[in-house]
This record gives C-alpha cells, structure tokens and sequence, in this order.
C-alpha cells in the first residue's frame, strides 16, 4: 500500500501540472478568443479527442491491460507490444482518413457548415495523440509511474507552448495546430525515455520476440471500447446537444467554461485510475480480494474526503473562479457552477471506480452504467434544453453523474464484497 501511495503522489503532482496546462490554456483562449470563438475550439477539439479515445485507447488499454498480468516477463511483454502496435496502426491511419473526408458531414451535424476546415485541420490530431497516447499507456502497464509523470509535465509545458503560443498568432485556427504538435512533441519524449531508460532493461533480457495473438488483445479491447463509446459521449454530449439544439456558439463556450471549472477535482483525481487500473488487474489474476477491499475502501474515504468539501468550496465563490479563470466576459456561466457540483463529485467516483471494474476486466458494468445515464440525459437535455436552456443541462449532468456514482459503489459491493462475506 505504501507503493500505492508514493505513486499516486507523484502522479497527483504530475496531474496538477498538467491540469494547471490545461486551465493556462482555457484562461490564455478564453481571453484571446472570445467566448463563441472559445465554444468552436472546445466543441471541435473535444469531439476529435472523444473520437481518438473511442478507437484509439482500445488496443492501447487492452495492451495496457496484458502487460500488467505479465510483469518481469519481457519476452511476453514485447510480443505484446508488437502485435499491439500493429493493431494500432492500422486503426489509426483509417479513423484519420475517414475523419478527415467526413468532416462537411461532421459540420452539418452541428447545423455549421463553418467547422468543415477546422474540423480537417483537426484530424490531424487523431494520429499525434495515438502516438503518445500508446506510450502513456505502455509506460501504465509496466508501472513505470515516473516515466508516465516526465510525460505527463512535457505534455502540459508543451501544451502551453504550442497552443496558446500559436493561439496568440493564428488565433482560432493556431489553437488547433498548436493541439497537433503538442501530442507530436511528448512522443519524442516518450521515445527518449524509451530508448534510454527502457530499452536496454529490455535488450538484456529478451531472448527473441514470438508471437503474441491479435485475438487475446481485441477480446478484451472490445469490451472496453464499447465502455469508452458510452462514456465519452456522456462526458461530452451536453456541449454538442447545446450546439446542436439552441445553435449558439457563445452558450456552447459558457458552458464548458462552467463544466471545466467544475470538474477540477475530477482532473486532479484522474492519477488514481492510472494507479488502480494494473493494480487491480494484478489482484484479481491472482485472486487476492483482502487488498482489493483494503484498497477499494481506503479510496472511497479519500475520495469522499476530498470531493465534498471541493465542492462545497466551489459553490460558494463562483463568480471568482470564473472571472479568475476565463475572465468578466464569462461571467454568466458562473450561475451553472453549483448546478454542476453533483457531477464533480460523483462523475469522479464513478470513472475511479470503472478504472477498478476495467482492470478487473468487468468492462460491461461501467458500460451499461454509463449507457443507461447517457440514454437518460440525453432523453432529459431534448425535452428540457428548449425551455429552461442551458441551466437544465447542468442540473441533468448532476443527475445523471449522481445516478453513476451511486451505482458503481453498489457494484463495487456486490461484486468485491458481497462475495467474499459469503465465503466467511
């Protein structure tokens, strides 16, 4: 458990970094760009990033996932790797092709026709966030957290550089450059790291490469894509349905000021799925459920401990924490911080939760939590959007982000707990 915790320390410290990227990047567009200008980029560069992680974290996560069940075996991990990369590849280079020639569909979608030629320069994303992206995770399943921390700071120093640098000359249509070679620059680091502190381990200890099957990684690959469909719509859907129904760029970017703002802790949080993902797919192979119950309550105390009094925090100075992030042109968003305050807690404990049941490979169990809380907000947001606007959509997110979290630790339960009281 100390490991645990000395880990999930220095990825924290290599998260709030790169979330303070993240927050230096909205607050430098937010006042470069305007408000409508600032919901273009965040309604284009969120739904590329939704598409990339839909297909492209799948064989990644998947091989994530072998790795982790074969640790110390680098003949084993390497066959992995290799036939991972292959998948990979392919995927890639025809989800790029195919995004690239769809974009007027993709545009017309959103009844904007304007989009097409940021969503083609956007497409370009898909192959540089693979990239790295394959690495992270590479890096997660050997449990080579300061490797994943390096990664982590240069993607948000790089972000910094490239985004707002080149926001700051080719404005909206720079942001989206900036969003290509930010993921392009880490995956140099990713290859320095590899080469210097990786592959020679490697080389030691490699007799040769055989083999690994396609059909071990797709198997689990697919249970877990379909997980990622469901909730990368979710976490995203609010901001193209308001796209989409009320058409209204400047209510697209204050919303997702306002969702960014409040899902704060949920970014801070996120070092912990990166931390019980292996952890738990280790456990559960070898079928050791007393440190998977230690683990599983000592981090809902902790997350509980921290999320509640967040939010009670947030709540209360709004109007503050809009000004200070995105400035006094987005301050009619501060009103949707504390609608959203049921989402920032529990949308936290569900997706730390889905990292547990995802290691676990109980992929269908987020899944379907998930699936049912999209069908219900999306259901909610077409009926309510029109008539009460964007104030309903924050309130529906709560709800559903409320419904999610409360149904996973009932899972957690029933399949960590209920079991193993029956057992004794």
């Amino acid at each position: 458990m100390s490991k645990l915790k000395s880990s999930f320390l220095i990825l924290v410290i290599a998260e709030f970094i790169y979330n303070i990227s993240s927050y230096v990047i909205n607050m430098g567009l937010g006042r470069m760009l305007g408000v409508a200008h600032y919901g273009r980029y965040s309604l284009v560069i969120g739904f590329t990033t939704m598409i990339i992680l839909l297909v492209g974290r799948g064989v990644p996560t998947a091989m994530m996932k072998r790795i982790s069940e074969n640790i110390g075996d680098w003949n084993k991990i390497r066959a992995i790797r290799k036939s991972s990369a292959h998948l990979q590849l392919i995927i890639i280079i025809a989800l790029t092709a195919i995004f690239y020639i769809l974009a007027p569909v993709i545009a017309n979608v959103f009844n904007d026709s304007s989009l097409t030629p940021l969503f083609r320069i956007s497409a370009f994303v898909i192959p540089a966030f693979a990239l790295s992206s394959f690495h992270v995770l590479y890096f997660n399943g050997l449990k080579y957290f300061k490797a994943m921390t390096a990664m982590k700071i240069a993607r948000g120093i790089f972000r910094i550089l490239w985004i707002v640098g080149l926001a700051y000359f080719l404005r909206l249509d720079g942001a989206i450059y900036g969003s290509i070679l930010a993921p392009l620059s880490v995956f140099i680091v990713a290859m320095i790291i590899e080469y210097f502190f990786i592959q020679k381990v490697e080389t030691r200890l490699i007799a040769s490469t055989p083999k690994y099957p396609y059909k071990k990684i797709l198997t689990y690959a697919g249970g877990f894509i379909l997980f990622l469909i469901f909730y990368e719509f979710y976490i995203r859907a609010d901001m193209f349905l308001i796209k989409t129904i009320t058409g209204s760029d400047v209510n697209t970017g204050l919303y997702n000021a306002a969702f960014t703002i409040a899902l704060i802790p949920y970014y801070v949080m996120f070092a912990l799925t990166f931390i019980l993902f292996p952890t738990m797919s280790d456990l559960v192979k070898k079928k050791d459920f007393i440190n998977v119950q230690s683990i599983l309550k000592k981090v809902l105390l902790f997350l509980f401990a921290i999320l509640i009094p967040s939010a009670i925090i947030m709540s209360l100075i709004p109007e503050f924490l809009i000004t200070i992030f995105f400035g006094a042109d987005f301050i009619a968003a501060a009103n949707l911080i504390p609608l959203l305050l049921g989402g920032t807690v529990f949308v936290t404990i569900f997706f730390v939760l889905a990292s547990v049941f995802n290691g676990a490979g109980m992929t269908r169990i987020p899944a379907l939590i998930t699936a049912l809380a999209l069908c219900g907000g999306i259901t909610a947001n077409i009926y309510y959007l029109p008539l009460y606007g964007i104030s309903a959509t924050a309130i529906i997110f709560s709800c559903t982000a409320t419904f999610m979290g409360l149904s996973a630790i009932f899972m957690t339960y029933i399949k960590f707990y209920k079991p193993y009281q029956k057992m004794h």
